[in-house]
């Protein structure tokens, strides 16, 4: 295996060399061009400013590369109007809106401007006045041992004149290149991770707008739903990167702070312009339609105040073997270690964990009230559990409220009657407890049911335009609750449950970010993060549904990770970005595979990705809840899955046990369709994705099937 990888990179080497623009060796002189003078340098880097546009170079002293933040040259060919051309030149272009919320772009080099410069021992800040909308903003620009931080803190963003300050555009063409050039792709954090290949064209009409954590209910009030169409992954973590050739040079951003308002714009050549260039777009003003009357008549107008927060974004570069998406998810993986986030698991001997979540009950409405119906007691549980070909089981109790699944949560320990009692589910938490396992009861702490009992309407949040937050999740029309009422939740679920070894698994909070405008709770997306980051991180660690980044510090395991990406057409592959970055630190687990399309490609992207498996399960036929709102739930019982969780759980088992609890170094593709991870405790996971046999590294692959390999 090692003789044919080192085949492969030689041969890539040499091909990379001869695409690779030209770049300086450590040591020489670097290709500044004039209008630049150095301000700053460290054992790694050097800083170079252009005092007109803002616009910087870093020369990677390492490697001789130069990496720049705006095209300094445009030629005919490129087909860039004025307003192009500006916005590529310009360290920062903004967009204002006037009363009547009409937007206009301004950039530094097509706009009337001031712009004063201060020079500091390890960088420069840069405040730029916009003169005809009066907005002033403020960039400071550091040399850091890893690369370059930059910052646009909030007391320094002025609005002096009749504008507000709607959107801003900060360095947009860093790293940017030209069509097909230079080999290499742009990596988003959609999903498990996403590359974009740099190429001449695409069949794309628009560019990748995606919004960190998904959109703000407290700027819509409501998101539709549409059952008939797969929902895309919200950006999960606030993240971005750029390949310039593999095994050379590369950069990953690492949004710090600001994140909640931000946006990711990824824009592949041939759209609109020949260039493949991707940043953040942020967001201080936005409009949003008032209703005046219950008819719908109603006017468009600007929130009353700006969005207070502060920007951090930080550019770590990276160089030789490093130069790949596994070096980009190492490097924040890096980061987060370093600011106490995550923490490694060591190595376990035990066999890997599996995820049970059980259906408990389900309610019927029967003439003027509702039924329970009872899906999976206590007892039959515990019976499911002794089958199961592991003991160390992630055991999740859906629906253990009074009616069950989708009745009101109650903020104590009572369960519905109809599946046991209280003393039988501690007793059944201590069994598996004792056997390494881990039981949890589900809860959605932000999430109140339409026209349910259980919460007040001085305990909602809302909207911007006064409406209350509405949304629908697993069968479920739901108001979202501001940030004490889920607090109070919260605490009352840990006094309840800890004292019993019965653990919470939290849904929605993990994902679901809004801004709340009620007066007595107004929060802005960037505070209610902050909260929540505060709260969970003090009284956990939890079990999380699909945690954003700023809750994995509160996170003990990770539920419903994503192996695949949205599938937008402009990206040309998946990659297990996400998993490489926790694999070592937090136990993720991949969606319930009794709802899997494909059962034997996701055991094979399992084993891939280093994700443990998960089954939705219940012990009676979905057909007894077929006219209740969990009717999504399709196929679950487990007379029925069980051959297929028994399989799952012992091929799985015999490809991850021997890597359990290590880092994933390195991935590569070395043939079509065949994928090679190697973890930090010198294994190697072969996944053979084609349906024929392959043979790598002296050792026969059969076709669809994942083998360990020393």
């Amino acid at each position: 295996m090692k003789a044919y990888t080192l085949i492969h990179l030689l041969i890539g080497a040499l091909l990379l060399a001869t695409h690779l623009p030209t770049t300086h060796a450590a040591g020489s002189a670097p290709a500044i061009p004039a209008g630049y003078e150095r301000v700053a340098a460290n054992a790694g880097f050097e800083l170079y400013l252009n005092r007109e546009t803002l616009a910087f170079k870093v020369l990677d002293r390492r490697s001789g590369y130069v990496w720049s933040s705006n095209l300094d040259e445009v030629t005919p060919d490129d087909r860039l109007n004025r307003t192009w051309t500006a916005f590529a030149r310009s360290g920062i272009s903004i967009e204002y809106m006037d009363a009547r919320t009409n937007t206009r772009r301004a950039s530094i080099t097509n706009a009337e401007h001031q712009l004063a410069i201060t020079l500091h021992s390890d960088g420069f800040t840069g405040q730029v006045t916009f003169t005809e909308p009066a907005i002033t903003v403020t960039v400071q620009v550091t040399l850091t041992p890893s690369g370059v931080r930059v910052a646009v803190p909030f007391s320094g963003i002025g609005e002096a004149g009749n504008f507000r300050l709607a959107q801003l555009h900060l360095y947009p063409f860093f790293g940017a290149t030209r069509e097909a050039e230079t080999p290499g792709y742009m990596l988003i954090p959609d999903g498990s991770g996403s590359t974009i290949t740099f190429a001449e064209r695409t069949t794309a009409r628009a560019m990748f707008y995606g919004r960190y954590y998904g959109p703000d209910l407290g700027m819509r009030g409501e998101l539709p739903a549409n059952p008939d169409t797969r929902p895309i992954y919200p950006l999960s973590a606030p993240v971005f990167g750029m390949v310039h050739g593999e095994g050379r040079h590369a950069f990953l951003t690492i949004l710090e702070q600001g994140s909640a308002f931000a946006e990711l714009l990824a824009h592949p050549a041939g759209i609109i312009t020949k260039f493949n260039f991707l940043y953040n777009l942020f967001i201080y003003n936005e409009s949003y339609f008032q209703p005046t009357n219950r008819s719908g008549a109603g006017v468009t107008v600007i929130q009353p105040q700006t969005n207070a927060f502060d920007i951090v974004q930080h550019y770590h570069f990276l160089t030789g073997a490093e130069a790949d998406y596994v070096g980009l998810a190492r490097a924040y993986q890096r980061f987060l270690v370093g600011q106490g986030v995550l923490q490694p698991m060591g190595a376990i001997s035990d066999g890997i964990p599996l995820r049970v979540e059980f259906l408990g009950a389900e309610r019927e409405r029967v003439l003027f009230w509702q039924r329970a119906i009872p899906m999976t007691t206590i007892a039959e549980m515990a019976e499911i559990l002794a089958d199961l070909p592991t003991r160390r089981v992630e055991v999740v109790y859906y629906g253990w409220q009074p009616q069950g699944a989708t009745a009101p949560l109650p903020l104590d320990l009572r369960i519905e009657g109809a599946l046991g009692s209280r003393g039988a589910l501690e007793r059944l938490a201590q069994t598996i407890a004792a056997q390494g396992g881990y039981l949890s009861l589900y809860v959605d702490p932000q999430a109140g049911l339409v026209d349910e009992s259980g919460y007040t309407r001085a305990e909602t949040a809302m909207a911007i335009n006064r409406a209350i937050l509405r949304g629908t999740h697993r069968g479920m029309q739901q108001i979202y609750l501001n940030l004490p009422a889920v607090e109070r939740r919260i605490a009352a679920w840990r006094d309840a449950f800890q004292p019993v070894e019965i653990g919470i698994a939290l849904d929605g909070i993990g994902f679901r970010l809004y801004s709340d405008f009620r007066a007595e709770t107004r929060r802005n997306r960037e505070q209610s993060l902050q909260a929540y980051q505060e709260r969970l991180t003090a009284n956990g660690p939890f079990a999380i549904y699909r945690p954003n980044a700023y809750l994995w510090g509160a996170t003990r395991a990770y539920y419903d990770m994503p192996l695949g990406d949205s599938g937008y057409i402009y990206t040309s592959a998946a990659v297990p970005f996400l998993p490489i970055v926790l694999a070592g630190y937090i136990p993720y687990y991949g969606p319930p595979l009794n709802f899997s399309s494909n059962l034997e490609e996701d055991l094979l992207r399992h084993a891939d990705y280093g994700a443990y498996p998960s089954f939705l399960l219940t012990h009676e036929t979905t057909a007894a809840m077929l006219k209740t709102r969990s009717n999504w739930i399709y196929t679950s019982a487990y007379r029925q899955w069980r051959d297929e969780v028994q399989r799952a759980y012992t091929r799985l088992a015999k490809v991850l046990g021997p890597v359990q609890g290590s880092a994933i170094v390195a991935r590569t593709t070395p043939l079509p369709g065949v994928a090679v991870t190697e973890y930090a405790n010198g294994k190697r996971i072969v996944v053979n994705y084609t349906n024929q046999p392959v043979s790598l590294a002296g050792r026969m692959i059969p076709a669809r099937e994942a083998v360990v390999i020393e």
